[in-house]
């Protein structure tokens, strides 16, 4: 982690080490990109996992940039082996 000053307008959250279920996906919008990510991950993907779980947050959607319009990206969700 640096030192650095963190602008105003900014925030620092800070991850802790372990394992991540990574979603990837896209959207019209920044808006539409993390809604559809909370979708799949909490509506589809961990109701359905049986070797790992939730284990709270800090969890994030990050923009990865723009493929032809959409915007693309990830949202990483912190989980623990059952």
């Amino acid at each position: 982690m640096t030192e650095a000053a963190v602008p105003e307008e900014y925030s620092v959250i800070q991850f802790p080490k372990g394992q991540y279920l990574v979603i990837q996906g896209e959207g019209k919008t920044a808006d539409e990109l993390s809604s559809s990510l909370t979708g799949i991950a909490f509506g589809q993907v961990l109701p359905a996992a049986d070797k790992f779980a939730y284990v709270g947050g800090p969890n994030a959607t990050v923009e990865k940039g723009r493929r032809d319009g959409p915007v693309y990206g990830e949202m990483w969700i912190p989980v623990v082996p059952k």
